[in-house]
């Protein structure tokens, strides 16, 4: 999430709006916001995981939820799918490079 912080203005600029959601606690998600200072917002899934499920972002093998980045179109269409547990930055790069073309700036 501090990726996308960091290009929060520069996606809003091209129309992006950024949500995160995590299997965590509102709680849990509350601290890390302010721990970090996360302006982005925080949606929780917790306890049912229902999102996750929908989406099939989740851990393979286990019920634990996987770092996924979707890009959704203006439409509500899913235009890319950013998976990576390891390298987080790829989410927020890949997620600026396909808000870009979906603006037609690449």
């Amino acid at each position: 999430m501090r990726g996308f912080q960091e290009i929060h203005e520069e996606l809003e600029g091209l129309g992006a709006h950024v949500v995160g959601v995590s299997a965590d606690t509102w709680a849990s998600q509350g601290a890390f916001a302010e721990q970090n200072r996360i302006a982005v917002p925080l949606l929780s899934d917790w306890p049912d995981n229902a999102t996750m499920q929908a989406f099939g972002a989740v851990s393979e093998g286990s019920d634990v939820a996987a770092r996924v980045t979707f890009v959704f179109d203006a439409g509500g269409v899913v235009r890319a799918v950013i998976e990576s547990g390891r390298d987080m930055q790829v989410h927020p790069d890949g997620a600026l490079a396909a808000v870009r073309e979906l603006a037609g700036m690449s």
